[in-house]
């Protein structure tokens, strides 16, 4: 376990990040935290497996992990929309924006795992907006989810398989994939977790 200052400010004082050693890490591995915003603490309630609220996928920039995930919230300069980010994994889980976390690895060839990690960082690039509609349906806009179980399913890895919670509060209800049901899949083995 790493203790690392970060980017991730609150007010004037740097925020600490608690972060696995970069030797554990691979590129495709699963990120979870636990957030202690609205959103998260809304999701949270939807969730009852949750002890989570936001995933995100591994990727390698250069010599730096960096985690791509669609997050509504977090704009990186005035103006910016809910949209997929990439940001370093330091950042993802400094306190500030994450209260526990945990990495798992997919099951699956790391081969395929970079690919999935590749796919990610191209919805990035594309600058893929952040599905306010929660809609797995439609890949043209993506949740967080959605996004891993998207690039994986690319892969041929259903890591969902197919599990959905059901919400039914005013205004939203449906059947939705929450971090929950990622994070319970037998597809994916818990690496680190604070």
């Amino acid at each position: 376990m790493i203790t690392a200052t970060t980017a991730c400010h609150k007010g004037d004082t740097t925020v600490k990040a608690v972060l696995p050693a970069d030797s554990l890490l691979r590129e495709g591995d699963v990120v979870f935290r636990r957030g202690a915003g609205l959103i998260s603490r809304a999701v949270l309630a939807a969730d009852e497996h949750g002890q989570f609220s936001h995933i995100g996928i591994v990727v390698r920039k250069g010599n730096h992990w960096m985690v791509v995930h669609a997050v509504p919230g977090e704009p990186e300069f005035k103006g910016d929309s809910d949209r997929v980010k990439m940001e370093p994994i330091a950042s993802f889980f400094c306190s500030e924006k994450a209260k526990s976390g945990a990495v798992m690895r997919v099951n699956a060839d790391s081969t395929v795992c970079c690919s999935a990690a590749r796919r990610a960082k191209a919805l990035y690039h594309k600058r893929v907006l952040f599905d306010h509609a929660y809609d797995l349906q439609d890949s043209k806009r993506m949740y967080c989810t959605e996004l891993i179980e998207y690039v994986y399913r690319l892969e041929k890895v259903d890591i969902s398989g197919g599990k959905l919670t059901a919400i039914h509060i005013p205004g939203f209800n449906g059947n939705f994939l929450l971090p929950g049901d990622m994070f319970q899949s037998k597809k994916l083995t818990m690496i680190y977790q604070y």
